[in-house]
């Protein structure tokens, strides 16, 4: 972990001079910002304005302030896989991408199933979360060990304060047992996320040329959208639970969730970078970090996705970040775990797409902070900047033009990314999470 790229300290009083404030309504240019023991206490256009003295001083100028990122899908690893990810080097992680809070997901070992895993979890983030001042949700899974056979105990989960209910990473494939699972579910209020994927196509990536050159069976895109369909029919027995697709990768399951929004259903999705950045063509016959679940897939897939960030039809931005070991991420694809990770460079692929016009930057704070903050829970802390308001933020530079993403620019403990090699823009220069000022070199 290269923790050194990261200069921290904590300061009571954080004045930031000139800087251009983006939030999900309004964007204002060249304006102070006060902020005292992590509240904001003034935003001003006035740039004469006397401050504290003793402030600590960030020159905002060239630069954009925007609400921390909050990541509704983070594999962070905890507890019982510190060979992966721990939870210092995933949260350092989190604040060198500009991440404030994020949601882990439950397939650790053992599985968090059952209250006890949850409070052992707990124990274990809970002092580099105060350290890096990142918010930690946890998300428990829907089945027993995630085998799609016999239903958690949701009431317990949520009165021990999980945030979310998934067995991400397999999908729940008997009708009755989903069904099950969302009058469960329902009974607590919290949203059920469903990674989408009929078993037994024995897909390992999508149609294109290094899925054809490795030869085998495609991971075909009904692998997705069906379980989306058969679900979205099974909600309309119970509607009263909230439904989330997660990491999207089809154009045809985005006009699925379309459709049962207008129907009145509570239906959510999201995306990941790496399918808004890439496409089947893209992919490194020699990375198996390209190797992820569910896949990457063609360009009018990529085009259904971007256009869905930008006009809604898809809610927020997940990187599904999945870090791995070296052994298990080898160049052979068929025996190669799947996973990216996402947390560093997620931001970059935003202002990427900002960069190109795609996505403006009103939206790009909703889908980046405000609405994953709604989605689960935590919109009093974060997803804006306001007077008044606690203050969860990150500073970047996106003027910064395209430069080559190195695995040695990452803070995590693993670096299977397959943005490796990749050129996005944009720098996060620091990440401020009440009065813990993270600066990135």
């Amino acid at each position: 972990m290269h923790k050194n790229k990261i200069k921290s300290s904590l300061e009571t009083k954080i004045l930031i001079r000139g800087v251009d404030l983006w939030n999900a309504d309004s964007e204002r240019n060249r304006v102070d910002v006060l902020v005292q023991n992590g509240i904001v206490e003034s935003i001003s256009e006035d740039l004469s304005k006397s401050y504290p003295p003793d402030a600590y001083l960030i020159d905002g100028n060239g630069l954009v302030l925007m609400p921390a990122g909050v990541d509704a899908q983070v594999h962070l690893r905890v507890p019982g896989q510190p060979h992966k990810e721990t939870a210092s080097s995933g949260l350092w992680a989190a604040v060198a991408g500009g991440v404030g809070a994020l949601l882990t997901m439950p397939n650790t070992h053992p599985v968090l199933d059952r209250v006890s895993v949850l409070e052992l979890a707990r124990r274990e983030i809970n002092g580099p979360a105060a350290e890096t001042g990142v918010q930690v949700l946890f998300s428990a899974a829907m089945t027993i060990g995630q085998k799609g056979r016999e239903c958690v105990d949701f009431e317990a989960l949520a009165r021990a304060g999980v945030s979310a209910f998934t067995d991400d990473g397999v999908g729940v494939a008997d009708d009755q047992v989903m069904e099950n699972v969302l009058r469960g579910a329902a009974r607590t209020g919290l949203p059920l996320l469903q990674h989408a994927e009929v078993p037994g196509h024995g897909g390992v990536l999508a149609a294109g040329p290094v899925q054809s050159r490795l030869g085998g069976v495609a991971y075909p895109e009904a692998a997705e959208f069906d379980m989306v369909k058969r679900d979205l029919d099974l909600l309309n027995k119970v509607p009263e639970a909230r439904y989330h697709v997660l990491h999207v990768s089809s154009a045809k399951t985005i006009d699925l969730v379309k459709k049962a929004r207008q129907a009145g259903l509570s239906v959510s999705c999201e995306v990941s970078p790496h399918h808004l950045f890439f496409t089947a063509e893209d992919i490194d016959r020699e990375n198996s970090s390209f190797k992820m679940n569910p896949p990457i897939r063609s360009a009018e897939d990529r085009a259904r996705l971007q256009s869905a960030l930008e006009n809604g039809d898809c809610d927020f931005m997940a990187t599904d970040h999945a870090p791995h070991e070296a052994a298990v991420k080898t160049v052979n694809f068929k025996t190669s775990a799947f996973g990216t990770t996402g947390l560093e460079t997620s931001l970059r692929v935003l202002i990427w797409l900002w960069q190109k016009g795609k996505l403006s930057s009103s939206r790009l704070v909703q889908t980046w902070a405000t609405n994953p903050a709604r989605f689960l829970g935590v919109a009093n802390q974060f997803g804006n900047i306001a007077e008044g308001r606690p203050f969860n933020a990150v500073i970047c530079d996106v003027r910064v033009t395209d430069r080559l993403v190195l695995a040695s620019d990452f803070v995590g403990l693993s670096s299977n990314s397959c943005f490796v090699n990749a050129r996005l823009p944009g720098r996060v220069v620091a990440t401020i999470l009440g009065s813990n000022v993270h600066v990135i070199s």
